[in-house]
């Protein structure tokens, strides 16, 4: 049941987007496992820190950066449901054999796999609710389907400690790896493609698409386009390295268990988060509609928070303090990407959306997972010789530390988002 439809009812929509936020909660369960486990991993295989973060890091990312532009490309012009589904069921495939590995090159392979596989959701199930909600109700789906990632994030911190804890690291990968192929068959049965750029204000034209190179100078030469690039790539660099790490430096500098640092991380982490990105989407359609400029402004004023008061969360002495710094670090951190990608499904025409965003969030992902990650784990590595356990507050310190650049760069985007938004819609409108 996976025709082009017209114009469903609304709660169809509603459920609709329902189903992205349990796909993007299993994608997220699926990616966070190996940071929550990431200890328990490491002794398993008995390799550094240096592997741990290639492992958690670019043997996931690479692949993904690689694989979403293309497959982004693809679903611009084919069924984004299809390509959704056929995504779940390989990454889901891909974190079974996660547990099945029997030495750490076996299990970098499986990362690959799952790369390859969550490189088919995001920007197309972006472009997907786009043509399910109009503009100025479109952050706040967008927000409700990021609930995914912390509810999905908090289940793979507590839930996977909890999980490992009680059996072994490899048999939570096989418990949690299954529930995305029983999701992937019910979007398939139950969610239908709609008519694409159906709810923008201009009638736009879905002629055959430019070439890549083409479209890519295009994007870059457009100031908005070309600042929040540049952002993603520092603030991917900052935050997505941090919460790759996170659990692993509660555990090294406080001496807790996995599973203690799971759930304090985990628990404040998705507390705070969910409220965050929701207010994050509610502030944006409610203020967008009096500025164009709005998503840009909560978007730098939240990630700068989270750079400060993260920074200071590493040089915290005191458990119960550093945990206290998660609730507010997360809800200014949560919804500064989701801003952002709202923003951009507003200033980008229906044909470019899905290619443009996995530009957006190849520059995110590539500097946060590949480069970001293993930076912390060499680090690690360089540091300890001086000051041991401590040295994971340093590398997370430092990285952090790129948010401060992207947080400016986001502010710039705004003051000139509305002009490109209208330049973009007469070149492909």
């Amino acid at each position: 049941m996976t025709d082009t439809v017209e114009m469903p009812r609304r709660g169809y929509a509603w459920f609709v987007l329902f189903m992205m936020v349990l796909l993007y909660f299993i994608n997220y369960v699926d990616r966070t496992l190996a940071n929550a486990l990431l200890e328990k991993i490491k002794a398993s295989y008995g390799v550094s820190d240096t592997y741990m973060g290639f492992v958690i890091g670019p043997a996931f990312a690479f692949i993904y950066c690689v694989a979403a532009i293309p497959i982004a490309r693809f679903a611009d012009r084919s069924n984004r449901v299809k390509i959704i589904a056929a995504g779940a069921v390989v990454w889901s495939l891909f974190t079974i054999t996660s547990g099945l590995s029997k030495t750490p090159e076996l299990f970098a392979l499986s990362r690959f796999g799952v790369g390859i596989g969550e490189a088919a959701f995001l920007a197309p199930a972006y472009s997907l609710l786009s043509d399910y909600f109009p503009p100025k109700r479109r952050a706040l789906a967008f927000a409700i389907m990021n609930l995914g990632v912390y509810f999905g994030g908090a289940f793979g911190n507590i839930g996977g400690t909890m999980f490992a804890a009680q059996y072994d690291w490899h048999t939570t990968f096989l418990l949690l790896g299954a529930p995305g192929i029983i999701l992937a068959v019910l979007t398939l049965i139950f969610v239908k493609e709609p008519e694409r750029g159906r709810l923008d204000p201009e009638v736009q034209n879905l002629a055959p698409q430019e070439k890549l190179s083409v479209l890519f100078k295009t994007l870059m030469a457009t100031p908005t386009f070309r600042y929040v690039t540049i952002a993603a790539v520092f603030g991917g660099f900052s935050s997505i390295a941090f919460g790759s790490w996170a659990i692993a430096m509660f555990e090294r500098i406080f001496d807790i268990s996995n599973q203690s640092a799971g759930a304090r991380y985990g628990t404040a982490a998705l507390l705070s988060g969910m409220c965050g990105v929701l207010l994050m989407g509610f502030l944006c359609d409610r203020l967008s509609k009096k500025s164009p400029r709005a998503p840009y402004i909560l978007s730098s004023f939240g990630l700068l928070g989270f750079t400060l008061i993260t920074i200071a969360m590493c040089f915290s002495n005191d458990v119960g303090l550093a945990t206290a710094l998660v609730y507010p670090s997360s809800l200014m951190g949560a919804g500064w990407v989701v801003a952002i990608y709202a923003a951009l499904q507003d200033l980008l025409p229906a044909k470019l959306r899905a290619t443009a965003t996995s530009i957006f969030a190849f520059g995110l992902t590539f500097a946060g997972l590949v480069v970001g990650v293993m930076a912390v784990g060499w680090a690690n590595d360089f540091f300890s010789a001086k000051y041991g356990t401590d040295a994971i507050r340093y590398s997370m310190a430092l990285t952090l530390l790129t948010g401060l650049p992207a947080s400016f760069y986001i502010f710039q985007a705004g003051k000139t988002a509305d002009a490109d938004r209208q330049s973009l819609a007469k070149s492909y409108g």
